[in-house]
Parts: structure tokens; sequence; C-alpha cells
């Protein structure tokens, strides 16, 4: 029975304009996590972490891991978590995601049950709410899932794409972002956001980073947000440079996915950190290579 475990898992921008709550993209920076059997529980970070507790982390991936454990048929124990974090929390970046995820797998581990993605989404899904950063997280690439039960559809990524990404200082809450949001829209703005969905798709699918443009525009949660994120609006619609492709809110937010050619790069980066200085905000301007899925391993 294993007695230390190693999970690694990407960050990943949910939503993705159009797709909203139903797709996903992942990053190649991840959150690793080592998990020992110990005599009290207890979680370490590889840096401060200054923008959620310890304690709320430590207790949404314990709640995670005794649900995968009892999945395997497994009584609760105390465990000792060390995090290596390089995904900012708060941030619509998955983070989250990536502790549920975690929390599941080394239930799996531990309980000596067989790793199944499809039941490690079922016992997750409670724990994020929606199947977006999950599924490209765990699928790595572009991943896409409707409700519970569906498959996952997932596809690597074009090679050339790079995605950039404004990285506020202060972060915004998932609730908060989601309280903002409307009980009902208009029949137009969905069949718009429908439109789009299929472009978003499609761009991945046949590798056409040209309809990007199109499926990243949205009706359905960016321009409520906007409330909660002054910039935004900004970002989403002025021509920052020919070289972004498109853009739109990462997850709820409150960070921003510019996404480029590899091989207008330069040009792009420039362009978000001029609009950044533009808007006195401050953060990090950071670039990202999609794709990466989660791996895990028995260390003892």
């Amino acid at each position: 029975m294993a007695e230390k475990i190693h999970v690694r898992v990407p960050a990943s921008i949910g939503n993705m304009g159009s797709g909203f709550d139903c797709a996903g993209l992942s990053l190649k920076v991840y959150n690793e996590f080592t998990v020992s059997k110990s005599g009290r529980t207890e979680i370490s970070f590889s840096k401060a972490c200054l923008s959620v507790s310890s304690g709320m982390v430590l207790d949404l991936f314990t709640d995670a891991f005794k649900a995968g454990l009892k999945h395997s048929g497994r009584k609760a124990f105390p465990a000792a978590i060390e995090i290596r974090d390089r995904i900012p929390f708060k941030r619509g970046l998955g983070s989250s995601a990536t502790v549920v995820l975690a929390g599941v797998i080394s239930g799996f581990l531990f309980g000596g049950r067989k790793i199944s993605k499809t039941e490690i989404l079922k016992l997750s899904l409670p724990f994020e709410g929606h199947i977006d950063n999950l599924a490209a997280s765990l699928y790595g690439g572009f991943a896409i899932g409707g409700p519970a039960g569906s498959p996952i559809v997932a596809s690597p990524a074009p090679e050339r794409l790079r995605i950039i990404v404004f990285i506020p200082a202060e972060g915004l809450s998932t609730k908060s972002a989601r309280d903002v949001l409307p009980k009902k829209v208009p029949f137009s703005d969905a069949v718009y956001n429908i439109a789009g969905y299929g472009m978003l798709c499609s761009s991945f699918f046949i590798k056409d980073l040209n309809l990007l443009k199109i499926g990243l525009c949205d009706k359905l949660h960016q321009p409520y947000r906007g409330k909660l994120i002054p910039h935004l609006e900004g970002f989403l619609t002025r021509e920052i440079s020919p070289h972004i492709i498109g853009a739109c809110l990462s997850g709820a937010g409150p960070s921003v996915a510019f996404f480029a050619d590899f091989r207008n790069i330069k040009e792009a980066v420039c362009a978000v950190k001029k609009a950044v200085t533009d808007e006195k905000l401050s953060g990090d301007v950071r670039i990202f290579s999609p794709g990466g899925r989660t791996e895990w391993k028995i260390i003892e």
C-alpha cells in the first residue's frame, strides 16, 4: 500500500469566452502535491500563500481526499500535504481545480484503486461546481464537457498557439463573480454564444487560430463580470495589437488571457504590457504554452 505519492496538475483557463462553464484549456504551469501518511493532517507551501488562507486550501484538499478514499473503500487518515505552488489562487487560473483533482487522485492512490478519469471527474465535480477547469487540467489541452455524466472531448492545442495572461495583483472570489450573473439572458445573446461556441471548438479541432477571434466573444458572462473588473471591457473591445488573435476573461477572473501565434509573440507581449501600463494596473504579464495534463506516481 502506498505511503507517499506525488500529483502534478496544470493550470487552466476556464469558460474560454463563448464556452462558458463547459470549455477549458490547460496551461504548461503546474501545482505539485506531495502527500504522505502522517501522524496529523497539515499543509505547507513552497512560497508564501497570501491570496488565500492555508486553512481553506487544506479543507478543500482534505474533503476531496476523503471522497477519493471513501470511493476506494478506505477510511480517512491524517496526511501531510506539501504544495509546490506555481499557480496563484483567486486569479481565474484553475487553482482550486488543481487542489480538488490532487485530493481525489491521492485518495484513489492511497486506497489502491485503479485510476479512472471518469470517476475522478464525477467525485471532483461537486467540489468545483463546473467541468471546464477540471476536464482541461485532467485530460490536457482544449477540453469540452456537458452535464454531469456526459463524455469529455479533448484535443491538443495548435503547437503555434501561445497565451499571454495579465494576472492582477488583487484577486476575485469565484462566488462574487458568479453572484453578479443574471438569472435570465436575452434569446439573441444565447444564439450569439452558440454560434461563437461552434467557432471556438472548430478553432481547436481543425487547428485554425483565425476562428478564435469569434469563438472568444461572449455575451453570457463577460459583460456582467466587467462590473467587478474595470479593466476587462477595454481589454476585450479595443484592438490592443493586430498580433493578438483574441482575448477572454480567464475563468471567473480577474486575469485576462490574450491569444497569439508564437511567431508574433514579442510584439503581442509588448502590446499587452503597454495596455496594462496605460490602464495604470498592477500585476504580472506572463506567457504560457497550452497543454499539459495531470500526472501522478507512487513514491513509496
